[in-house]
């Protein structure tokens, strides 16, 4: 993704005024934190300010664009199926609109690996409406694209797994679907509210 997009977002981050703005819960300060596809730290950079965290994503362009923001995220290349931490090293693992595009229950289990017993996850999911307004707004390839991430959801939610698509994974959710990979995966209790994405909180067993 482009700068301009990491910069806006930032701006959406650091003003509660703004009707996309939408961050996870304060935490004490000497609690450890994670964001999973961080893109340039900028839920972390607006959140967790008061202390050295972690971020995580594919884009090396947006991890340089991050560490030229600020100095209290180490940023870290690399994918959510295989976090590059070792057991219990996070108390609060963050994913904001991220894991719709990994493969998700092997992207839980290595949540939920890395998470305190206790740990928390905050993350916010695609519904629907997404990927629909993506697709209209694109070409064939899109609206073929638009067909696999259809049938890829779909048998997410009736059967809890996912198939690539020429090395990608994207799906949207449904509270049946992601509750059922949550606990399959160690989280409970959990909670899903739905707003303009679904956010979901779950507490690692």
């Amino acid at each position: 993704m482009s700068g301009r997009y990491h910069r806006e977002e930032l701006e959406i981050a650091l003003d509660p005024s703004h009707p996309a703005h939408i961050l996870p819960p304060p935490l004490p300060d000497h609690k450890r934190v994670l964001d999973v596809g961080c893109g340039a730290g900028q839920t972390l950079i607006a959140a967790y300010a008061d202390r050295v965290s972690c971020g995580l994503d594919i884009d090396r362009d947006a991890l340089r664009l991050g560490r030229s923001w600020t100095n209290r995220v180490c940023f870290v290349c690399g994918r959510a199926e295989a976090l590059p931490w070792s057991n219990d090293q996070f108390d609060m693992v963050i994913a904001r609109v991220s894991l719709a595009y990994t493969n998700i229950n092997a992207s839980l289990k290595e949540i939920h690996r890395v998470l305190t017993k206790g740990g928390q996850l905050w993350m916010t999911l695609h519904p629907f409406s997404i990927p629909w307004r993506q697709a209209r707004s694109s070409n064939y390839k899109g609206r073929i694209f638009l067909g696999y991430v259809v049938l890829n959801s779909a048998l997410f939610h009736l059967t809890g797994w996912q198939v690539p698509f020429l090395g990608r994974y994207e799906s949207f959710q449904t509270e049946r679907g992601i509750s059922r990979a949550l606990r399959n995966n160690g989280f409970d209790p959990i909670s899903i509210q739905r707003r303009t994405h679904f956010l979901v909180t779950a507490t690692s067993g």
